[in-house]
């Protein structure tokens, strides 16, 4: 019930949307002059009606992108990558590397992380599994899982490579905040 209150929501938020910057564009378009507009947008923007809804309709498809699906309704994801992603259910503690595996051949799940670069630096903590390594560094491009046994290796690998140290990893709602909050909570679905 919650993803379809979230999902109605969206909808509106997205026709919302769509009629702004439909708005913007056709006024936008009007201040050209007529000689110097191409053909097939004149035939496009007939009426603004028509632009509203292709650009409703491209919102609406660009929701379930990677990059702009944002979860619905109890579950919440982070995209670090156009595969990859951090998704957490009912916003327990708990979040979850979706499609990599800990050395111990688990899934991963993490209460604490960073991206920096690229580079995805987290803590390795479930209440499902029990994991022989305390944290990880993952590097998206490459693919390639780092596990570190103890805070301390971490934290002298961390400032090696100039990575964020164990007290500066966030939370995931603290994560998520940061990343779908501000210009991409107002002017994205």
């Amino acid at each position: 019930m919650e993803s379809l209150g979230h999902f109605i929501f969206e909808l509106l938020k997205i026709t919302f949307l769509g009629f702004i910057y439909a708005t913007i564009l056709y006024y936008i378009y009007k201040l050209i002059p007529e000689n110097n507009k191409p053909e097939w947008i004149k035939t496009w923007l007939k009426t603004k009606k028509r632009l509203w809804l292709s650009i409703t309709l491209f919102l609406l498809f660009y929701m379930f992108t990677p990059y702009g699906d944002h979860g619905l309704g109890d579950s919440a994801r982070i995209p670090i990558s156009f595969t990859k992603e951090i998704s957490n259910v009912n916003w327990t503690k708990y979040a979850q590397l979706d499609k990599v595996k800990s050395s111990d051949n688990n899934d991963i799940y993490l209460t604490q992380f960073k991206k920096v670069n690229n580079i995805l630096c987290g803590n390795l903590d479930s209440d499902f599994f029990r994991y022989q390594n305390a944290f990880f560094v993952y590097d998206i491009d490459s693919e390639k899982l780092e596990e570190f046994q103890t805070e301390e290796d971490y934290n002298k690998f961390a400032e090696t490579k100039k990575l964020p140290k164990s007290n500066e990893l966030k939370s995931f709602e603290d994560n998520y905040k940061d990343y779908w909050s501000g210009w991409r909570f107002f002017l994205l679905p």
